[in-house]
């Protein structure tokens, strides 16, 4: 089973009871090649993007940046929050934000409309006269072929249909989504609105191998400690053999490497949310991003992380872009194999991950048995290792065994609150 939001009444209900329990989210997003019909395909590695439910876009602001939005105000709207793309062409920006879901992914296209020369154009002219590219300079050396009767704002919306906004006219996305806390929410904000900053004095300086789309989006991840940040370097053959060397150093330690793929962002963001060990005390301290995050008072590892497709426009219905290859995954047989995973969480993911509420009953069972199967204090202690600080881990027991006890009970009154709208 792989859940695919294409049919737009059911993808809305089941959107609008996700927000309404998990308000505050993010999703990293996989994106498959880009191929207009008549053209020459894209890139080989694809695309990433995010998506932030409690993001909003500063309309204040004479350039691209985002915030949080004000508290308290409902977020269960299918359409709130903002996507986030990277594009290589921008010059005086590093991203891009667009609002709302239906603009991100379909580009307003109803389910059952046909994407068309004149859909497509109507497309081009909204995000033009919107302003969503506004403030937006992009490199001279494509900036030089516009037509001289175009303007430099439709030039450079032209130039990202299908990259920056409306997806699913060019592509399908792989969505990896994760619950955070309005303060995480608030790390990931501050980390791209700094981008865009930085890139207001200094340039944007997109690199294939070392400052791509996907160093981005791991970043503002780890702006909000979901994982350790990646190097972000400048082209240059130095450059890529120090991040060749990256993933030397990180199949020897079991570290990340400094290359970064929007595949792979995808897996570990699956990983992140389903696979860390929140089944016992001891195991969770020994985990530094578990330990990170817990500092702040959550877990990434939890309820809501679930995986979804965007689909491209069916080809009997989409004149305009024909489907291209999946985004390039960075996997090492037998040592850091992830082809497998991306494979099954695209192909064939278990009903945990795709259904809600297969999810909170999934993690109502894992944290009540963490809950039955706790060890005591003084027999947890007795295993530590020599360079474990015991006081470090009697103040983490008590924290761990109480946020799971805390998230046993919000996980039941979630599964409570689902069944209401199908009552």
């Amino acid at each position: 089973m792989f859940i695919h939001f294409s049919r737009r009444g059911k993808r809305t209900t089941e959107q609008r009871i996700y927000n309404s329990l998990f308000p505050y989210s993010i999703e990293v997003c996989a994106v498959t090649q880009f191929h207009q019909i008549g053209s020459k395909p894209g890139g080989w590695g694809g695309h990433a993007t995010l998506f932030i439910n409690g993001a909003e876009i500063d309309v204040r602001a004479s350039y691209p940046r985002v915030r949080l939005v004000a508290d308290p105000i409902d977020l269960s709207e299918p359409d709130s929050g903002v996507g986030i793309s990277v594009n290589k062409i921008f010059d005086n920006v590093t991203w891009v934000a667009i609002p709302g879901r239906d603009e991100f992914f379909r580009g307003g296209l109803a389910t059952e409309q046909i994407l068309n020369r004149d859909f497509y154009e109507a497309a081009i002219q909204k995000a033009t006269t919107a302003g969503w590219f506004r403030g937006i300079a992009i490199k001279a050396a494509v900036m030089r072929q516009r037509p001289r009767a175009m303007s430099p704002e439709e030039f450079i919306v032209r130039h990202s249909v299908g990259t920056d906004f409306a997806l699913n006219f060019a592509r399908t996305a792989y969505s990896a989504r994760l619950p955070m806390s309005r303060d995480a929410i608030g790390k990931v904000i501050a980390y791209l609105n700094g981008a865009n900053e930085s890139a207001q004095t200094s340039g944007y300086i997109w690199n294939m191998y070392t400052n791509n789309c996907s160093h981005v989006a791991h970043n503002a991840l780890a702006a909000a400690g979901v994982w350790d940040p990646k190097i972000a370097r400048g082209p240059g053959a130095m450059n890529v053999a120090r991040d060749v060397l990256s993933v030397a150093r990180a199949l020897a330690l079991s570290q990340m490497s400094d290359f970064s793929f929007p595949a792979n962002n995808f897996v570990r963001l699956y990983e992140a949310g389903n696979e860390r060990p929140i089944d016992d005390a001891l195991a969770a301290f020994r985990n530094h991003d578990v330990r990170r995050t817990m500092s702040d008072g959550w877990m990434s590892t939890g309820p809501g992380a679930l995986i979804a497709s965007y689909p491209i426009r069916d080809p009997t219905r989409n004149q305009m872009f024909a489907p291209g290859r999946d985004p390039f995954l960075f996997s090492v047989p037998m040592l850091w194999d992830k082809a497998n995973t991306y494979k099954m969480l695209t192909r064939d993911a278990p009903s945990f991950v795709t259904d809600l509420a297969a999810n909170l009953a999934h993690y109502r069972k894992r944290y009540a048995t963490t809950l039955a199967n706790q060890g005591s204090l003084d027999e947890e202690l007795g295993f530590l290792n020599g360079n474990e600080s015991e006081a470090e881990f009697r103040s983490f027991y008590a924290r761990f065994y109480e946020y799971i006890a805390d998230e046993l009970r919000r996980t039941e009154a979630r599964l409570m609150e689902d069944r209401r709208p199908a009552s």
